[in-house]
This record gives C-alpha cells, structure tokens and sequence, in this order.
C-alpha cells in the first residue's frame, strides 16, 4: 500500500479482492457495533417516520383536523370516537370523488355538519 497515492491512483487500482476486504471489514465493524448503533438508528427511524407523517401518504401534506373546544374537556375515547368519524366520512368522500359521482360527495359533504359532537347532543336534549 502506497501512502503517497492520490485519491484518483488509488482508486484506479482498487479490484474486487480490495473491496471484498473492505466488505469483510465492514461486516465485522457492524457485527461488533451493532449494539451502539441503537441509539443512531433510532435517531434516523424518528426522523424518516416524521418526514413520512408530515408529506402524508400520497405526498400530499397531511391534513391536521383541529379538536372543536366542546371536545376539549372530553374523555379521550370520546375523542377517538370524533375523530374515527371524521376520518371515516373522509375517506368515503374520496371514494366518492374516485368514482366521479358528483351526487355522492353532495351528500358526504351535507353529513359533515352532523359529525359535530355539539349536534348529536342537541339531537339527544330535544328527543
């Protein structure tokens, strides 16, 4: 081995049997201090699964749905309730715009309002 190469020799030279070591040497750095790498792959998971919640699925940015304030006291599977609802009329108004029916999504769109905790109380106090 030549210390005094340039980057440019150096690689010019390089053959499989150099990059098979290279590739065993990697291994055996991996194997030794996979256990470290932990924290660093963690890391680099979080920030994937981030950037993946922020862009949304199709690469579109996802669509925050802001809890209404008479849900702000609620217990948390009332929550959950709102907003399985929520995403539930969501998804058949796309269905409904795939399937390019016009009279479909009108209707979808009509129901969002009755989504509203708030109403389906006043529907409750009136009965």
């Amino acid at each position: 081995m030549n210390f005094s190469q340039s980057f440019e020799e150096f690689s010019s030279s390089l053959g499989p049997m150099d990059l098979a070591l290279y590739a065993g040497v990697g291994i055996v750095l991996w194997v030794l201090f996979k256990d470290r790498l932990s924290p660093v792959q963690k890391i680099v998971i979080d920030l994937v699964n981030k950037a993946k919640s922020s862009l949304g699925q199709d690469g579109k940015p996802a669509v925050s749905i802001p809890l209404p304030d008479s849900m702000k006291n609620a217990p948390v599977k009332t929550q959950n309730v709102f907003f399985d609802l929520v995403v539930s009329w969501k998804q058949t108004r796309d269905l409904a715009e795939l399937s390019g029916c016009k009279k479909a999504v009108e209707v979808a769109d009509q129901m969002f309002p009755y989504l509203s905790p708030t109403i389906c109380s006043e529907d409750k106090d009136a009965e």
